[in-house]
């Protein structure tokens, strides 16, 4: 069998280009997993039940809680925050609802404010870190998700007999709680948690002209920014990491 010794040749260094290149990238990088840091560091969700139904996870040691929800070996599996000084994020919400596996929308579920209450457990709770302290966390409002920034909204009501009627057999039958129909924000308990723990707001203004929302029925201690995607590119030179719920 007679061998092309140029191709060979060739193919030898190429190889060794590659092998090289994976090497000095395996060197550069971390390990993908590194326990170096613990979490969770203060009591996690303690009126929560294992996925099992075996254990409170209250009554379990926070060193161990892990492993008590997931499973044996979980623990040693599972990366947690190794940046947890001066740490800089800003949440775009796009949307007013968040959205089913087929893409609906869940109009009992508000884009990122139904969820805000596990981002402050996890900054707080589980990695120890004090919102406004050793987390900066900035939010804004674009597109209809601008909705979700003012007292009161005729979408709300509108949403609320969408889910009503594709609900109502299960609202009769009392296995599902039927939204009331009313342009109220029913997320306003949410912003203000938000804001109590130390998480601040912003509306853009382009969304707000095209959803007719003015300093009358935008909720009280959330900014502007006159457009969203400057902004968010304004809060990224900044060191800001965007989140997108």
């Amino acid at each position: 069998m007679s061998i092309n010794l140029k191709k060979f040749t060739r193919s030898v260094l190429l190889a060794g280009l590659v092998f090289g290149a994976a090497t000095a990238v395996a060197e550069t990088f971390s390990p993908a997993v590194d326990n170096v840091e613990p979490c969770p560091v203060n009591a996690a969700y303690p009126g929560k039940m294992s996925l099992d139904g075996s254990v409170m996870l209250g009554d379990v040691p926070t060193d161990m809680v892990i492993d008590a929800e997931f499973g044996a070996g979980a623990q040693a599996i599972t990366q947690c925050l190794k940046e947890r000084k001066k740490a800089k994020l800003v949440v775009r919400v796009d949307d007013t609802f968040r959205r089913d596996a087929f893409g609906a929308a869940r109009f009992n579920a508000a884009t990122y404010l139904s969820d805000i209450d596990k981002m402050i457990n996890q900054y707080e709770n589980t990695h120890a870190m004090k919102i406004g302290t050793d987390v900066d966390i900035r939010v804004v409002f674009s597109g209809t998700g601008a909705i979700l920034a003012t007292k009161a909204h005729p979408v709300f009501a509108g949403a609320a007999m969408r889910f009503n009627a594709a609900n109502a057999a299960a609202i009769a039958a009392g296995t599902v709680q039927a939204m009331p129909v009313s342009p109220v924000n029913p997320y306003l308990s949410k912003i203000q948690q938000g804001m109590d723990a130390g998480i601040i707001f912003y509306l853009c203004q382009e969304a707000s002209r095209s959803l007719g929302i003015t300093m009358n029925n935008k909720v009280e201690g959330i900014n502007f920014v006159p457009a969203a995607h400057a902004a968010t590119a304004d809060f990224i030179q900044d060191g800001y990491a965007i989140i997108l719920p």
